[in-house]
Order: C-alpha cells, then sequence, then structure tokens
C-alpha cells in the first residue's frame, strides 16, 4: 500500500501543478525500548499504567465464529499496519462484508477492501480534538472548487499534498484576526486555520454512507457473538492474556494451535448426539494413536538414556 499511496501523492501533486517530493532525508535515529529477553517483541501500552513487552494477534473469523487466519506480530504493531498480511489469508474465501472495529478505520484500509468489491463496516468514531472547538465536521467540502468552507463562510483553499498523503487547506490568516469563532476554531499565533483531507478520504465517506444503510447495525453488534467471544475464551481459558513465549515463531505457534483447538473444540460440540460415521472419526482415532504412541516411545527412550 505504501507504493501505491506514493504514486497516488505524485499525481495529486502534478494534479495541482506542485513539484515533487524529493528523497527522503533520513531521520535521526529514535530512542527504542528494546527487550533484551525477547527482542522481537514489541512496547505494548496494556492500560493507564501498565506497559509490557508483548505481541499482538489479529484474527478474522466468520459470523459462527471458526477462526480462519491469524496473524502475530511485535506489541508495538498498529491494528491498521497488521491488517494487509491478515487479508492477504482470508480474501480467497471472498467475503461480501468485513466487521472490524475502529482501529482498522483508515483511508487505506477502506480502500483496499472496496477495490475489492468487500463492504467494510466500522462502528462511529467520536471527533477529536477539544472539547467545545469547531470540528473538522463543521467545515463544508466543496469537490467542484477544491476548497473548505467555515461555518463564517470563508474558504481555505488548497495549498499542497504532504507525504503522508494529506491535502492541506488554509485560511486567510487576515480574515480570520476579526473572525468571532476564532477562539473555538483555532489556537495558531497567526490566526491561520489548516484542514487535512486524506486523498483516499472518499473511500471512508463510502464506509459511513454504509454504516447508515440499514442493517448494518445490527450487523455490526454480532462481532460481540464471533469474534469478541473467540478472544474471550482463548484469553480465560486457553493461556492468551498474556506473553508466555519466548520469540515470535514460537508465540505464533502458540497462537494457531489454540485457535485450532477453539475450532475442534466447536465442531466437537456440534458432533456431539449425531449418528456415528466410522470414516473421519477413524482418521482422528488413528492420528491420536500414532501421537500418543510416539509420545510414549520417546519418552520410554528418554528416561532409559537418563538412568544410563
Amino acid at each position: 500500500m505504501n507504493d501505491q499511496l506514493e504514486l497516488e501523492i505524485a499525481r495529486d501533486r502534478e494534479k495541482h501543478e506542485k513539484k515533487s517530493l524529493g528523497l527522503v532525508k533520513e531521520k535521526e535515529p529514535i530512542n527504542k525500548k528494546v527487550s533484551t529477553t525477547d527482542p522481537e517483541s514489541g512496547w505494548y501500552h496494556k492500560g493507564e499504567h501498565e506497559d509490557v513487552f508483548a505481541y499482538t494477534s489479529q484474527v478474522a473469523c466468520d459470523k459462527n465464529g471458526w477462526v480462519l487466519a491469524y496473524t502475530v506480530d511485535a506489541g508495538n504493531t498498529h491494528d491498521s499496519q497488521a491488517f494487509p498480511a491478515l487479508w492477504k489469508k482470508i480474501k480467497e474465501f471472498r467475503p461480501d462484508f468485513i466487521i472490524a472495529d475502529s482501529g482498522y478505520k483508515t483511508p487505506s484500509i477502506a480502500k483496499l477492501l472496496l477495490d475489492n468489491e468487500v463492504r467494510p463496516v466500522f462502528p462511529y468514531t467520536r471527533p477529536r480534538g477539544k472539547k467545545g472547538n469547531l470540528r473538522p465536521n463543521d467545515f463544508i467540502y466543496d469537490s467542484y472548487y477544491e476548497c473548505y468552507l467555515c461555518p463564517e463562510h470563508q474558504v481555505l483553499s488548497y495549498t499542497t499534498t504532504n507525504r503522508s498523503g494529506y491535502r492541506e487547506y488554509k485560511s486567510a490568516p487576515e480574515i480570520c484576526a476579526s473572525c468571532p469563532r476564532l477562539g473555538i476554531c483555532t489556537d495558531s499565533k497567526n490566526h491561520q486555520k489548516v484542514v487535512t483531507r486524506h486523498i483516499w478520504k472518499d473511500y471512508l465517506d463510502i464506509c459511513e454512507d454504509v454504516r447508515h444503510q440499514s442493517g448494518m447495525k445490527e450487523l455490526y453488534k454480532q462481532r460481540k457473538q464471533s469474534i469478541e467471544r473467540l478472544f474471550g475464551t482463548a484469553k480465560e481459558y486457553h493461556n492468551l492474556r498474556y506473553t508466555r513465549e519466548i520469540g515470535k515463531s514460537k508465540m505464533k505457534a502458540k497462537v494457531g494451535l489454540t485457535l485450532a483447538c477453539l475450532n475442534l473444540k466447536k465442531w466437537v460440540k456440534m458432533m456431539a448426539g449425531r449418528p456415528f460415521y466410522f470414516g473421519p472419526k477413524c482418521i482422528i482415532y488413528l492420528i491420536l494413536v500414532k501421537f500418543r504412541r510416539n509420545n510414549k516411545k520417546q519418552t520410554s527412550n528418554v528416561t532409559s538414556l537418563s538412568s544410563i
């Protein structure tokens, strides 16, 4: 997605007759907390007064709670950054909807899903900023004239498109200086209001339209019956509340085995009380017997060597 975003930024700047952005300057190294025990883990903000080194797992399931795919990343990886890897695993199922929390509500993910003819169902997110100040929704976007209009009917003109993919719209400071709403509009010293709009913001607007469609609110509520219940079971009964393995590969294996067991447990509950079918149960029985025999054989060998 980063390469595609860079191309879109270059096209947008060319469209507005702006110079192309040069090479990114090397940033000064940032001090990061790295675990001496497990360098692959990440510094995770767990609560208000608790920060730990941990891993984060992204899990996808269907409406009935069957686990379809998962990924494991360092604890400091944002949900939106980990989603592309998860999407590569679940796109083969060709879903009609993807229901996700606000952590995945980004322009890049919205574009990725809509381009693949998948309808994203995201929750409502409250406007950010100081309480009592003007919100971004208070400024009207005019796509024809490529500008914003403030509540006092003044124009915020386009100035540039930055490296992050946001177009910047700025007001005229001489007009804002005498505005009656200046105190609740901006805190800038030069009395200039800046509004940003991502070049893929139209995809987020489509997601908002989907959210207001009939039945989407009820569909989003099903998360607590599927993925939220799955996470709760894994944390409470299968030791996934804390990171208990050292190394990403070990943690990935643990998460995968746990989720596979949850699928098996669901299947066993479904099969309980049904007629006995010899074929599939015979296969599972042979696998379990082989595992137990090998396990016993290995244990006996180790015991005999230890005795010597």
